[in-house]
C-alpha cells in the first residue's frame, strides 16, 4: 500500500511538473480557441445584420486602396484598417463580410496580445482570466466585428505597449517595434495619437534603464511607416497631412457643437456613468469579489492595521523637505487637473494629469512596491483616453473600448491581490484564485453565449434598413440602368455608395435654420425645415433622393417608390 502511495505521489508530482511546463502555451491555446469561437459567431450575426454607415465608408476606402474606387470614398478617415481589407479585395473577396471578418481577426490577436502583456505581470491562469474578460466585456462585443476601425486601434496599442514593457524590462531593441505599433494604432483610429503620453511617462520613469539610440531607431522606423500615407495623402488633397488636420481640428475645444447633434453630450462623466453598463454583470461580479476580499483581510488584520499602515509610509520620509515639497506639487497638480477638467483645451488637462503621475510614482520609489512603474502605465493608459473622450462633447458607448484593457488589467490585479491574501491551500498549494477562475470563466462563458443574441435583436431594424437599401438600388438599377451618369443623394450615402457602386452624396440634416452633417436628437421637421431640404436638392440639382427621413412633401420632388423605410423620391419634370 506504501508503494502503492507513492507511485500515485510520483505520479501526481509529474502531472503538476508537466502542467507547469506546458501551462503558458495551453492557456493561451484555450484562450484563442474561445475567443475566436465568440468571435466567429459575432461576426456571422454582423453579417445577417448588414454594414453601418461607419464600415460602408471603410468599405469604400478599401476599394481605393485596392486600385477599384467606384467614385465614392470617406479618405479623411484613417487609413489602415480599410488598407489592410483592401489587401483582400485585391485577392477578389470584395465583400461586406471582408471587412467584419479582418475585424474579427485583428482582435483575435489582440487579446492574444493582451495575454502576453498580462504574462509580464501574472501567471498563466490570471492571464488568461484577464484576457478573458476583456474580450467578453458587452461593449466590446457590441462592437466586435462590426467593421469599425475602433477595435483594431486597440490591438496596435496592446502589442504597442507589449512591445514597451518587453523593451525597458528585457531589451531595449523592442523600442525597434514599441513606435511602429504606435503609428499603426494611429493610423487605425487618429485618436491613438493619445498613447503618447503613457508611453512617454513609462520611459520617463525607467529612463535609467532605457538605451535611447534604440528609442530613436524605433522613432525612425515609424516615420518611415507613414512616409506612403503622406504621398497618398499629397496626390489626393495636395497637403499630405490634410486629413490629421481636420480630424484635430475638429476635436479642437474652438469648434462649436449643437446640442441638437444625436450624439451631443457635455456629461463629463458619462463614462463612469454607463460604466456598470459596459463592463456587464460580470465586471461587476469581479469589483464586488475585490471589495469583498478587502473588506475581509482587513477585518481579519485589524489589529496589525496601525503596525501597517506605519510601515507603509515609513519609506517615504515625510519629515525631509523634498519629499513635503513633492506631495505639495502633487497636490497642487491634482487640485488643478480636477478644477479645470472640462474647461480648458483637453490637451492641457492631460499634461497636468500625466505630470501629476510622474509625481506620484517619484514618491512612491522609495515604498519599493512591485511593479509600480507597470500600475501607473495602465492608469495612465486609461486616463488619456478618458480624459479626451470625456471632455469631447460627440460621445458613443463604443470610445470605451480602448479604455477596457485597462480596466481588465486592474480586475486582475484585485483578484490577484485578494487571493494571495486570503489563502484556501489543498497539498500547501494556493487554490484561491484556480478556483475563482473556474467560477469565473464558466460565468463570462454563459454570459456571453446569452448576450450575443440580443445583439442580433438590438440590430433588427439596422437589418431590415440594410435589406430595404439593397432592394432600393436594385429597383434603381433596373429602373434607370444610367444611373451612375446621374446625380444621387441621400440621408445614408456611405450605404448607397457602397451598394450602388457610384458616389452618391450626401444631405445634411436641416433643423430650424441649421444644417447638421450627422444625426438630430428631434427627428420632427417643420414646413421650414422640409422647405431647406428641397431647396438644397434642388440647388444641388438633384436627379434622385434615396431618403429615410418621413413626412418630407418636397415640391419639387415626387415619391415614385417606397422599400420599407426606404423613400426614393425623383425630380419632377425629369426626362428619363
Amino acid at each position: 500500500m506504501d508503494n502503492y502511495d507513492k507511485s500515485l505521489e510520483n505520479k501526481s508530482n509529474k502531472f503538476y511538473s508537466a502542467l507547469n511546463k506546458y501551462s503558458p502555451y495551453i492557456s493561451l491555446i484555450l484562450l484563442t480557441l474561445i475567443v475566436s469561437v465568440i468571435t466567429y459567431y459575432r461576426v456571422l450575426i454582423q453579417m445577417d445584420i448588414g454594414p453601418l454607415s461607419d464600415s460602408c465608408d471603410f468599405l469604400s476606402d478599401a476599394l481605393v486602396y485596392a486600385g477599384q474606387g467606384m467614385g465614392y470614398a470617406d479618405l479623411l478617415r484613417p487609413p489602415l484598417f480599410p488598407f489592410i481589407t483592401s489587401l483582400f479585395f485585391k485577392l477578389g473577396y470584395i465583400s461586406t463580410s471582408t471587412i467584419f471578418v479582418v475585424d474579427g481577426v485583428l482582435f483575435v490577436l489582440g487579446v492574444i496580445g493582451f495575454y502576453l502583456l498580462l504574462k509580464l505581470r501574472f501567471n498563466d491562469i490570471e492571464s488568461f482570466l484577464g484576457a478573458l474578460i476583456y474580450s467578453t466585456f458587452p461593449i466590446v462585443i457590441a462592437v466586435l466585428g462590426c467593421g469599425f476601425s475602433d477595435l483594431a486601434s486597440v490591438s496596435f496599442t496592446i502589442w504597442t505597449f507589449y512591445f514597451l514593457v518587453l523593451a525597458v524590462k528585457k531589451n531595449s531593441k523592442f523600442f525597434y517595434l514599441v513606435f511602429p505599433f504606435a503609428m499603426f494604432a494611429f493610423l487605425a483610429r487618429y485618436n491613438s495619437a493619445l498613447i503618447i503620453f503613457p508611453i512617454a511617462l513609462y520611459i520617463l520613469m525607467n529612463r535609467d534603464k532605457i538605451n535611447f539610440k534604440n528609442i530613436f531607431i524605433g522613432i525612425f522606423c515609424a516615420l518611415l511607416a507613414i512616409v506612403p500615407v503622406f504621398v497618398f495623402f499629397y496626390e489626393k488633397f495636395g497637403n499630405m497631412i490634410y486629413p490629421f488636420m481636420s480630424f484635430f481640428g475638429a476635436t479642437s475645444s474652438s469648434v462649436p457643437l449643437s446640442p441638437e447633434n444625436a450624439s451631443y453630450n457635455s456629461n463629463l462623466l458619462y463614462f463612469i456613468d454607463k460604466f456598470p453598463a459596459f463592463i456587464g454583470f460580470d465586471g461587476v461580479l469581479v469589483i464586488l469579489i475585490i471589495v469583498v476580499g478587502i473588506l475581509i483581510y482587513s477585518i481579519l488584520k485589524l489589529r496589525r492595521k496601525s503596525e501597517d499602515k506605519r510601515q507603509l509610509f515609513s519609506g517615504l520620509h515625510l519629515e525631509t523637505a523634498g519629499t513635503k515639497l513633492k506631495l505639495i506639487l502633487l497636490a497642487l497638480l491634482l487640485l488643478l487637473f480636477i478644477g479645470t477638467f472640462g474647461k480648458i483645451f483637453y490637451m492641457l488637462s492631460e499634461v497636468i494629469f500625466f505630470a501629476a503621475c510622474y509625481m506620484f510614482y517619484d514618491l512612491s520609489k522609495s515604498l519599493n512596491i512591485k511593479d509600480m512603474d507597470l500600475h501607473i502605465l495602465f492608469f495612465a493608459w486609461f486616463m488619456a483616453f478618458f480624459i479626451f473622450h470625456s471632455v469631447y462633447m460627440i460621445k458613443d458607448n463604443r470610445y470605451f473600448v480602448v479604455m477596457a484593457p485597462p480596466v481588465a488589467y486592474f480586475m486582475i490585479l484585485g483578484l490577484s491581490g485578494v487571493s494571495d491574501r486570503l489563502k484556501f491551500k489543498i497539498k500547501n498549494r494556493n487554490i484561491t484564485f484556480p478556483l475563482i477562475a473556474v467560477v469565473l470563466t464558466l460565468i463570462l462563458l454563459l454570459s456571453t453565449a446569452s448576450y450575443l443574441p440580443t445583439v442580433q435583436q438590438a440590430n433588427n431594424d439596422t437589418k431590415i434598413t440594410d435589406e430595404n437599401i439593397i432592394i432600393a438600388t436594385e429597383w434603381l438599377a433596373s429602373y434607370d440602368p444610367a444611373y451612375k451618369n446621374k446625380t444621387i443623394y441621400s440621408d445614408l450615402w456611405p450605404n448607397f455608395s457602397w451598394y450602388l457602386k457610384t458616389n452618391v452624396k450626401m444631405v445634411p440634416v436641416f433643423k430650424d435654420n441649421q444644417s447638421y452633417s450627422g444625426g438630430v436628437k428631434d427627428q420632427t421637421f417643420n414646413q421650414n425645415d422640409i422647405k431647406d431640404f428641397n431647396n438644397y436638392l434642388e440647388g444641388n440639382n438633384a436627379d434622385y433622393y434615396f431618403s429615410i427621413r418621413k413626412g418630407l412633401n418636397l415640391t419639387s420632388y415626387k415619391q415614385i417608390k417606397q422599400f420599407g423605410n426606404v423613400i426614393v423620391y425623383e425630380k419632377i419634370n425629369q426626362s428619363t
